[in-house]
């Protein structure tokens, strides 16, 4: 009897624990079925504790023609989620003594045009690079070369293209999926290895991530019979999602280092737990990676862009760090491309992570992970919002202006939906982009109406306008814009454009 008594006391212990744990995971499995069942979900969804699996479930269907579901061995492509495997390899890199965090990357690469750029910099967004500045650039790069760009070509382009840019190294966070390609390739020319060979020795097989590989137009290009297909709208006012199958243009690239490592639920939480205990970077090399990032003026690498609307965060060095600790220190990488949205989540004080996919690229996607760490600790989820924007859109598509207008006004104040300025002003230079100008000019005008202050509003109708040769109308726009704001260039230099 008296060995008896401690053994029922850990005994009980563990039943309340497991108790515990079942009521958190109904709770998820409420949310997410719930969102699912509103067509707000598909895909996979994982949070575990301790390395421990607490809540794990698949919705959905992986490929809805061939009516194939989504199951826990389900591989989907995870967009940005990649770059967290390029900042690991880089950071191995650094255990070993191969590259220095602070050495600019022109030491790597002589013909690199940007002296003061530094591997920190790269990782952390920080390089002053704004890779929309090399679209045309690199167009043209392809153009003379007859052929598509390979990791090779990512230097030569770069200083083909002389670009004077407007952030100096380490101003201002500024998000660059190009920084991460040469970061690849750094690794590549480091180690002597194509990066997907060197992911799979240095990091893959060290973590036990038998189902995870690069997938891009010449690595891995087939889809395996586990690969979730990417489904979306294809315009904010579609009404039906299509699949994105042969148009799909990150399959098609051959650089990669930003994106297209594909992945399930189970192999990422083991990459989370070979981190935590060590199998891949050093912890002291783990702690600066978790720490944001600085600037050239000393401040925090403020995230300025507020990424799925979860709050203020950091960028460390391949991770996201939110400010707010009240669950403990958060990291995390998010991911999107058309049909997919996906997010890995780590609470690292309460060794909690959280890990959700989704091949619908469903509204919200953020929130909903942010919620199930939030249900991991007895918090209640978020509030999810759907785009009033969007519906109006479909509505405006469908059904014509005055059942369109009725929605939007029914539905703007109800909290369930989300309505902004930039919102319908992205909705109307899309219609106007594919033809739909009477769309356009309805979605703007109602625009004008429930923002009557912005000047940015008149400014975007009058340049539909002008763009269909309605110059009379979009001088008075751009006038109407002036009054508003005296100081709006673009709205000066449309209407000496519409005056002449």
């Amino acid at each position: 009897m008296k060995m008896l008594l401690p053994i029922m006391a850990v005994l009980g212990v563990f039943w309340v624990g497991n108790a515990i744990a079942d009521e958190r995971a109904a709770k998820i499995d409420a949310f997410f079925a719930a969102q699912a069942q509103g067509d707000a979900f598909n895909g996979n969804v994982l949070a575990a504790e301790n390395g421990k699996i607490v809540y794990q479930k698949s919705f959905g269907f992986a490929d809805f023609e061939a009516e194939r579901r989504n199951t826990a061995d389900t591989e989907f492509e995870m967009a940005s989620i990649g770059k967290v495997f390029t900042a690991t390899a880089v950071l191995q890199l650094v255990d070993r003594g191969k590259i220095g965090l602070d050495i600019p990357l022109v030491r790597y690469f002589p013909a690199f045009p940007y002296k003061d750029i530094t591997i920190r910099q790269l990782l952390s967004h920080t390089s002053g690079l704004l890779e929309g500045d090399f679209e045309a650039p690199f167009a043209a790069y392809q153009a003379k070369t007859g052929r598509q760009m390979t990791m090779d070509d990512l230097v030569p382009a770069i200083a083909a293209a002389n670009i004077n840019h407007r952030l100096k190294p380490g101003e201002k966070w500024w998000y660059c999926n190009l920084c991460y390609e040469l970061l690849a390739h750094l690794v590549e020319v480091r180690t002597g290895q194509r990066f997907d060979a060197y992911l799979i020795s240095h990091v893959l097989t060290p973590a036990g991530m038998a189902h995870t590989y690069l997938k891009t137009a010449q690595l891995n290009h087939a889809d395996t019979p586990q690969f979730a297909q990417n489904y979306d709208f294809p315009f904010r006012y579609s009404s039906q999602r299509v699949r994105f199958d042969g148009a799909r243009s990150y399959y098609q690239d051959l650089t990669y280092g930003n994106a297209s490592v594909v992945s399930t639920t189970g192999d990422m939480l083991k990459f989370d737990l070979a981190l935590s205990d060590g199998r891949l970077l050093s912890a002291k090399t783990l702690a600066t990676a978790y720490a944001p990032a600085r600037l050239a003026d000393g401040s925090p690498n403020f995230v300025w862009k507020n990424i799925g609307g979860m709050g203020d965060a950091d960028d460390g060095l391949g991770w996201f760090i939110f400010r707010d600790k009240s669950l403990g220190t958060i990291v995390w990488h998010a991911g999107g491309m058309p049909g997919c949205a996906t997010m890995f989540m780590r609470n690292l004080t309460r060794h909690q992570t959280v890990i959700v996919f989704d091949n619908t690229d469903s509204e919200g996607l953020y929130k909903k992970a942010l919620s199930a760490m939030r249900l991991l600790n007895d918090l209640p989820p978020l509030p999810i919002q759907k785009s009033l924007a969007k519906i109006y859109g479909r509505a405006l598509m469908d059904h014509g202006s005055d059942a369109a207008f009725g929605q939007l006004y029914s539905l703007k104040g109800d909290r369930s939906y989300a309505l902004s300025e930039d919102d319908l002003n992205n909705l109307g230079y899309e219609f106007a982009e594919h033809g739909h100008l009477s769309q356009a000019n309805d979605t703007l005008r109602t625009a004008i109406g429930l923002y009557p202050d912005s000047d940015n509003l008149p400014e975007s109708y009058a340049e539909i306008l002008e763009k269909a040769g309605q110059t009379g109308l979009a001088a008075q726009m751009y006038r109407y814009a002036l009054t508003l704001n005296p100081g709006n260039t673009d709205a000066k230099e449309g209407l000496k454009r519409t005056m002449k």
